[in-house]
């Protein structure tokens, strides 16, 4: 998944790219390298939303752990279970550790009884 994000940003059209021709720097310049009227640090919108959203995507991917499916659930409802989470835990990140303490105590209560 990382490199999949990876790539996309490395491709997208608005980024300027990752490394500097040694050309475009000027000894005696300002403090960014120039290439013309544009400096290459300059962002847009569109980039800074991406990477917000690549971001918040990225890590919401990693922290949900949703429940261990049943034997009879097939891959698309897995993959759909994950994302609804993931969706609830950006909306509403209070709501999924509400979830994760009912699930631990419901637990304990288990462990009690057994």
């Amino acid at each position: 998944m990382f490199l999949l994000l990876l790539f996309l940003y490395c491709v997208h059209n608005s980024i300027q790219g990752l490394t500097i021709p040694l050309e475009y720097i000027s000894q005696s310049g300002p403090l960014y390298p120039r290439l013309g009227d544009q400096y290459f640090d300059d962002r847009t919108v569109w980039s800074i939303v991406w990477s917000c959203l690549a971001t918040l995507f990225a890590c919401g991917w990693v922290a949900v752990h949703p429940n261990v499916p049943s034997a009879k659930d097939g891959e698309a409802r897995i993959l759909g279970r994950r994302l609804v989470t993931m969706g609830c835990m950006l909306l509403a990140p209070e709501l999924v550790i509400y979830w994760a303490a009912k699930q631990h105590f419901s637990a304990k209560e288990v462990v009690v009884k057994h």
